[in-house]
C-alpha cells in the first residue's frame, strides 16, 4: 500500500477534531456519505470537461467505487439508527477550489493536486479514527483507508502522465492552504471541517 498520503499533507489532524468525530458520529457518517458522493461527481465532472484526455479510463473505476462505498456508508448510517439527510456544505473543498487557478492548463493541474489533496486528507482522517471507533466502524473505515490512498496516487499519477512535470512545488502551496484550513477552530463540525 502506498504511503503517498502522508508525505503530502502539511500536518496531521488535530486531536480535537478525532475527539469532535467520535462524540458526534452520526454527522460524521451522514457528512462522510456526501463526501464520497461528492468524489464520485468531481471524478466524472473531470471526464466530462477534459475528453481529449481520455480520462475515463482511469476516473470511471474510481467514480464507480466513490458511489459504492457512498452506499455503503448510507447501510452504516441505517444500522447505526440514524438518517441520512442534506447537511450545509463546509468550506474545505472551497477553500480549496479558491486558491486554484481560472486559467488552463493551470486549473486541470490544480484541480488534479485538489482532489489528491482531498483523498490524502480522508485517508488521514480515517487513519486517524481507527483506533478510537467501535468495531461496526473499525474494519469498514480500515479498508476505505486504502481505497482513498490509491486514489491520492491516482489523481498525481493522472497529472504526471498528461503533463510530463513536477507536481511538488504546486502540490506543497496548496497542501499548507489545506493545513492551515484543518487545522483553525470550526463552527461547523464536517469530515473535512477544522476543529
Amino acid at each position: 500500500m502506498s504511503e503517498t498520503w502522508e508525505s503530502i499533507l502539511s500536518s496531521p489532524t488535530p486531536q480535537a477534531w478525532i475527539d469532535r468525530a467520535l462524540n458526534s458520529l452520526d454527522i460524521l457518517l451522514i457528512d462522510h456519505a456526501h463526501c464520497e458522493k461528492k468524489a464520485a461527481s468531481s471524478a466524472i465532472s473531470l471526464i466530462h470537461k477534459y475528453p481529449h484526455f481520455n480520462l475515463a479510463k482511469l476516473l470511471s473505476p474510481l467514480a464507480r467505487e466513490e458511489l459504492l462505498h457512498f452506499e455503503q456508508v448510507l447501510r452504516l448510517i441505517d444500522k447505526h439508527g440514524y438518517q441520512y439527510r442534506n447537511l450545509k456544505s463546509g468550506k474545505y473543498a472551497q477553500t480549496l477550489h479558491d486558491a486554484s487557478s481560472n486559467q488552463e492548463p493551470y486549473k486541470l493541474k490544480d484541480s488534479l493536486i485538489t482532489c489528491s489533496l482531498i483523498e490524502a486528507r480522508s485517508c488521514e482522517r480515517f487513519h486517524a479514527l481507527l483506533p478510537f471507533l467501535p468495531d461496526s466502524l473499525k474494519k469498514f473505515y480500515s479498508k476505505l483507508h486504502e481505497a482513498e490512498s490509491r486514489h491520492c496516487d491516482l489523481y498525481l499519477d493522472i497529472y504526471s502522465n498528461i503533463f510530463d512535470e513536477d507536481w511538488s512545488d504546486r502540490l506543497k502551496q496548496l497542501s499548507i492552504i489545506e493545513s492551515n484550513y484543518i487545522n483553525q477552530k470550526d463552527s461547523l463540525f464536517r469530515f473535512h471541517s477544522g476543529y
